[in-house]
């Protein structure tokens, strides 16, 4: 009977054992899933103002009108490395406006000023038409509203200028006012590397 209540013993603790090494992992699955950084990020493959190809469709200005913060967490972003650097750039003037006594359009086309122009390196005085040109955008004065965007694509612009969700302005809500709202449903909710 002692041999019995023995083997009852040693089964019954390692159940128990068993038991609790599951839940020590379940915990420590749980702990790092709750620990996961996600982020909320625009597929620019799906998004209307971002995607190469979509031409002669309105401006989407969900990115600008629907974050719950005043100024969306959305911003334009010129890839340096893809811009051509133009003279009269599609996204910097509004290249429908009159033409200037400089002969450069005589608006521009954000509605904020959010972006910058300046010549970059050699400048030619004689002809400033032959001289090159960096794009910045102003992030205190762009709220995304993919103006911009839209006419640096193809074939007037080159596609370097792209929507981009700020992780550091962003609140991550859970159900994104802005994702809720797109209607390409390029907003995605994907976790963030931490390599």
């Amino acid at each position: 009977m002692s041999d019995e209540r023995s083997r009852r013993e040693v089964l019954g603790t390692a159940a128990r054992g068993a038991a609790l090494v599951g839940l020590a992992g379940l915990t420590g699955v749980l702990a790092v899933k709750a620990n996961k950084t996600y982020a909320w990020s625009i597929d620019i493959t799906k998004c209307v103002n971002s995607k190469l190809g979509a031409l002669g469709v309105d401006v989407c200005e969900a990115c600008a009108t629907d974050c719950v913060l005043t100024l969306s967490a959305v911003r334009a972003v010129n890839e340096f490395s893809e811009c051509g650097r133009c003279y009269i750039c599609p996204a910097y003037y509004d290249i429908t406006s009159a033409v200037g006594p400089d002969g450069l359009p005589s608006e521009k086309l954000c509605p904020r000023d959010a972006i910058e122009r300046e010549a970059i390196g050699w400048i030619d005085p004689d002809d400033p038409a032959n001289n090159f040109y960096e794009y910045t955008i102003d992030e205190k004065l762009c709220n995304g509203c993919g103006r911009c965007v839209m006419e640096c694509k193809e074939p007037a612009g080159l596609g370097s200028i792209r929507l981009e969700v700020r992780h550091n302005v962003c609140l991550d809500c859970n159900r994104c006012s802005i994702a809720t709202a797109c209607p390409e449903e390029a907003y995605e909710r994907d976790a963030l590397s931490t390599v």
